[in-house]
């Protein structure tokens, strides 16, 4: 009998010397090791320097070091897919875009990711907010100027995007539809080729972000006619927003943010978004972020799930109106 519970006690004690290092583990304050952030495009862009940079910062606030890596391919469907799969402990996350997670599932068929199931809303950190201009040309100088000369040649005038199904392309068909006008569509391999042909006259519109454009715009080479914004760009005040002609217009984000495999730990989710938030209202991450002229959000987990939904329906019907079709 004694030495049954000799046995019984050993097997007590040692059940409880494994169980202490689950234990200490699990106490352990988050992070206690580097954090991985996997964005989905190539190296050099203004986004990818801006979310290196927020990634730096929020390192130094966490005390282990955020590590950023580039998954480009696909335009963004490579990253995504990739993110969609990694553990959700906390120590994986997303950089991501409206492009990367929400358009285009609409634009793919079967892919591997679902954007509102498969991952958890971190943070809104910015917004770019793009713009009508068009060419000195359009004897236009308000939108409603615009729209009048439209209606007086239907048909006759363009608009040029950066593809079919692209944000551009949506936001001018959602503009078309909104003011009752006709324009042809014409895709262009990229911005820098369609501020070309702006500049020559040979495109009489488009929806870009005014960054790209800025010195020609202010040499009076271009006319920035209204921001595609709910409401008037803060570094910009004395543009319009399109909501202000349009009053129903519902333009979609084109926001980055951070986001997590679904599954992720709330407490964690909202330790980052907190991490994130103070890291973009620091005066020099402010100034970087707006030197390319987006505008800082900062969201709670929250509000950036509630946007991505709006913008998941605005988008859906946006698709359906322009007529693309998944390949």
């Amino acid at each position: 009998m004694r030495h049954a519970k000799q046995l019984i006690a050993g097997a007590l004690a040692a059940l409880l010397g494994m169980a202490c290092p689950l234990q200490a583990g699990a106490q352990q304050p988050y992070p206690n090791k580097p954090i991985h952030v996997v964005f989905p495009y190539p190296t050099g862009s203004p986004i990818d320097a801006i979310g290196r940079l927020i990634a730096d910062r929020a390192g130094k606030l966490l005390g282990q070091p955020l590590v950023f890596e580039n998954r480009g391919g696909a335009n963004g469907i490579v990253g995504t897919s990739y993110a969609a799969r990694m553990a959700p402990d906390g120590y994986n996350i997303h950089l991501t875009t409206t492009s990367a997670l929400l358009l285009n599932s609409y634009l793919r068929k079967d892919l591997p990711y679902e954007p509102l199931k498969s991952f958890t809303p971190i943070t809104a950190v910015a917004d770019l907010p793009v713009a009508l201009m068009v060419s000195a040309k359009v004897p236009a100088n308000t939108t409603r100027e615009f729209v009048d000369y439209l209606k007086r040649n239907p048909g006759k005038l363009n608009f040029a995007s950066v593809g079919n199904g692209s944000f551009n392309h949506l936001l001018g068909e959602q503009f078309k539809a909104a003011a009752g006008v006709d324009m042809l569509h014409v895709p262009y391999q990229g911005a820098g080729q369609i501020a070309m042909e702006l500049l020559a006259g040979r495109l009489d519109a488009t929806i870009l972000s005014v960054g790209s454009l800025l010195g020609q715009w202010k040499a009076g080479q271009i006319k920035v006619l209204a921001f595609m914004t709910p409401k008037r760009h803060p570094l910009h005040p004395d543009v319009p927003a399109i909501t202000e002609d349009f009053p129903d217009f519902r333009p979609f984000g084109n926001w980055m943010g951070f986001v997590a495999p679904a599954g992720t730990p709330a407490p964690i989710v909202a330790k980052l978004a907190d991490t994130f938030r103070a890291v973009v209202q620091q005066p020099d991450v402010r100034a970087k972020i707006e030197e390319q002229h987006w505008s800082v959000i900062g969201s709670s987990p929250e509000a950036f799930a509630a946007s991505l939904r709006d913008d998941t329906a605005i988008l859906r019907a946006a698709v359906d109106m322009a007529g693309v079709k998944p390949e």
